[in-house]
């Protein structure tokens, strides 16, 4: 028996026998070619893309009646990718100038792009990267006459063990309900692949590092994504204990979904809001199910980054409206594109030594106005329901307000010309991420209808520390004073202009930083959905009265770990079933 380590990215346990997926792939070598070849290679590259985007679309509808229309829109985005006149050229150009085989041209046409998504810091983009060589791989595979081995045409329901995989085979196993759990070595918790798990509920570990060596194919294995271990060839003793806590576990999850159901109100009948975090439209479908009352945060960066700037005024209109109606009457808030720093558009920035003190989100667009215009516009236009909001990101001054306050209104006044406007203006709000637009808010009466803190850059702007950097992410503490002395100002601060705050950072979906959070008096909140039920769970068992006088105490501590300590024992002593997941797992 051996117990492999992983992180857990999508809860579950299973048991069940493994499939161990290779996925190298055949070397491509160049191979010369002369002139009057050119166009045979031409031919042989259109019938591979033909052959692409029909078992696409097979994958799409396969997709479609598993989870619903829009959750197929991952592998409608590759779809997309081979419709791009750009790439295809491209590949093209290069089979002519370099009289090379269509195989080698898309293998250097995928290199070119991965370099530049590599150049990328952040993991959540770089995974991006997966869609574009999913889709030229299987694109070379299909210039080939046998074709490659295809995971979903195996029968029977697996755990897929894998160095990686990508979402169109990931997405073909799902849709067949072939796959039980999936473990992988490396990945990004942001990846298709991962969403599309977390979207289906089907368990998922990565960043195991040695699985495909531990375990062999037929093997026997026990999945625990709730702990993030995986057990090769477990013991009948094993088996027992993993059983009753899998039963445990679903127990468990029956109870938060009675719970997702019950009034937003602590013991003491203080009332609170937990909204949803989501990064691509389909995850919209999802939110309710989990408990979620309304969209607090649609990060849009994603969806732009992915469709490489092709996505156009009337597909977002398209989007934001069908998302806006889908949950109605809860609203759905809309954040500008937050590009730069970690999630960069290479074609609107020159490389920057410190891109996070540099040329980013609203900084960047109101300097590139085009794509941020297009998207203003779109977001007025989609609200014909009445419920949405937008938000931009990274505000320093109040003249960067102002200059969005002037592009809203250039952009309303085209669309009343084009009697396109719904007649509904759409509420704005800033993002508090810079600790400088903390004292803008009492100046931001009439400019502003609502704040957003984004915990996540507050806290690393305010203690300089970058939590990604494993040499100094120690540092990186919610409960350090300084962090909870400036989110008592913005409250005090939002409460004294009359205006509505939403905490929309990670914090917001941890137990006892959320406890914090409402004891402090925000009482909006936005999360990953599926941290929602916990959260529910969590604040419906407590009193705020309690709550409200143990954080009025957090101010007599000096130390991140004095206040930590403080407020968890004094509600474990109020509340011993706080942690009643981590007992039961």
């Amino acid at each position: 028996m051996i117990r492999i380590k992983g992180k857990a990215v999508s809860p579950g346990i299973v048991m069940g026998k493994a499939m161990l997926y290779n996925s190298t792939q055949d070397v491509i070598r160049s191979e010369k070619i002369n002139e009057k070849a050119i166009e045979k290679e031409i031919w042989r590259l259109d019938n591979a893309v033909k052959k692409t985007q029909a078992q696409l679309k097979k994958i799409n509808r396969d997709l479609q009646k598993v989870m619903g229309r829009d959750s197929a829109l991952i592998i409608e985005t590759q779809y997309m990718l081979l419709k791009d006149s750009h790439l295809l050229d491209e590949i093209k150009t290069k089979i002519k100038s370099n009289l090379i085989n269509a195989e080698w041209a898309i293998k250097e046409t995928e290199k070119k792009y991965l370099q530049i998504f590599n150049s990328i810091p952040d993991l959540s983009f770089k995974t991006k990267s997966n869609d574009i060589s999913d889709v030229l791989s299987r694109l070379v595979d299909n210039l080939k006459k046998g074709g490659k081995f295809s995971l979903a045409s195996q029968s029977g329901q697996v755990i897929l063990v894998a160095d990686d995989i990508t979402p169109s085979e990931a997405a073909k196993l799902m849709s067949h309900n072939n796959l039980l759990g999936l473990v992988l070595n490396k990945g990004g918790e942001t990846s298709h692949t991962v969403i599309l798990a977390r979207t289906m509920g089907i368990p998922a570990i990565m960043d195991t590092v040695n699985a495909t060596e531990a375990v062999a194919n037929g093997d026997q294995l026990a999945l625990d994504s709730v702990s993030g271990e995986v057990i090769v060839q477990p013991t009948p003793a094993v088996i027992a204990e993993i059983s009753v806590k899998s039963e445990k576990y679903q127990i468990y999850r029956e109870q938060l979904k009675t719970l997702s159901q019950l009034p937003e109100l602590t013991r003491d009948h203080h009332q609170f809001h937990l909204h949803a975090n989501i990064e691509l439209p389909f995850e919209s479908e999802m939110v309710q199910a989990y408990g979620a009352k309304g969209i607090g945060l649609f990060r849009t960066e994603f969806m732009y980054l992915d469709s490489r700037m092709s996505i156009s005024e009337e597909e977002q209109y398209l989007i934001y409206k069908s998302i806006a109606q889908n949950i109605f009457p809860h609203p759905l808030v809309i954040r500008t594109y937050d590009i730069g720093r970690d999630k960069s558009d290479i074609s609107l920035m020159n490389r920057e030594e410190n891109p996070s003190l540099g040329l980013m989100a609203v900084r960047m667009f109101l300097k590139h106005r085009e794509p941020f215009k297009i998207q203003i516009k779109a977001i007025q236009r989609a609200n014909i329901s009445g419920n949405i909001k937008i938000l931009f990101p990274m505000i320093t001054e109040i003249e960067e307000i102002h200059a969005i306050k002037t592009i809203m209104a250039e952009t309303r006044e085209e669309l009343l010309s084009e009697g396109t406007y719904p007649k509904k203006d759409v509420p704005v709000g800033i993002m508090l991420e810079i600790p400088a637009a903390v004292r803008l808010i009492k100046h931001l009466k009439d400019d502003i209808d609502f704040f957003s803190i984004g915990t996540n850059d507050l806290i690393q702007y305010l203690l300089a520390v970058d939590r990604n950097n494993s040499e100094v992410s120690y540092l990186f503490s919610p409960f350090h004073p300084a962090v909870i002395h400036i989110l008592k100002e913005i409250r005090q601060e939002a409460t004294r202009i009359g205006k509505e705050v939403t905490i929309c950072g990670e914090m917001a979906g941890k137990c006892f930083q959320a406890l914090m959070l409402l004891g402090l008096g925000f009482t909006n909140f936005s999360m990953n959905a599926m941290a929602i039920a916990e959260i529910k769970r969590v604040f419906t068992q407590i009193h705020y009265s309690h709550l409200k006088k143990i954080v009025s105490q957090l101010d007599r501590f000096s130390s991140r770990s004095e206040i930590e300590e403080y407020l968890t024992e004094s509600l474990l002593k109020l509340y011993p079933d706080l942690l009643i997941r981590q007992r039961l797992f």
